[in-house]
């Protein structure tokens, strides 16, 4: 995320300064979305910039701020499962996981829970990622995705339940407490 992300042809009534100060205002929860899908730090990187090239082009108009970023979750999420279909995908390991799991803590915390976090599945990682972390309501976030409200619940509890199972598998092992969700 360090390169700075230029047009090659830029629409005539998208101003550059609004570009940088949405950039500003939203990579830091792009970013924390991809990662939550994707579970490694160059993928969300690739992803972020992706998403933030498909704005460029597509130069919505928002209606509000809270309008601007659900566009860019949803976007978010979308080119992450467009990634995690990809048939390479299934085949490569992660830097992530080769490097022994190192994160970026500015951006993604990391503790326990969040370890056990990324080892649910992506679309799991993504609501309770939405739900805790940024403060989203399940009817805001099955809003945000498109998906009926009653669908969002019920996953929502199908991960929880998952992510209890880990943190249970962790607390087993030596030095290692339980935490309780």
């Amino acid at each position: 995320m360090s390169k700075e992300i230029r047009p090659t042809m830029k629409p005539a009534h998208f101003r550059e300064s609004a570009f940088n100060a949405l950039y500003e205002r939203h990579v830091d929860t792009v970013y924390r979305v991809c990662y939550a899908m994707l579970g490694n730090r160059p993928d969300a990187e690739d992803a972020v910039q992706s998403v933030f090239v498909k704005l460029m082009r597509a130069s919505p108009v928002f209606s509000s701020f809270e309008h601007e970023k659900a566009w860019l979750i949803a976007a978010a999420r979308n080119h992450c499962r467009d990634e995690l279909r990809r048939w390479w995908r299934r085949k490569i390991v992660g830097m992530d996981q080769a490097l022994s799991g190192r994160r970026d803590a500015a951006h993604f915390p990391q503790d326990d829970m969040t370890d056990c976090l990324l080892r649910l599945p992506p679309g799991h990682r993504l609501l309770l990622y939405l739900h805790y972390y940024e403060g989203y309501k399940p009817h805001e976030i099955a809003d945000m995705l498109g998906m009926n409200l009653n669908t969002v619940k019920t996953r929502m509890r199908d991960a929880r339940k998952r992510l209890r199972l880990e943190l249970e598998e962790d607390a087993h092992e030596p030095g290692k407490t339980a935490r309780r969700i």
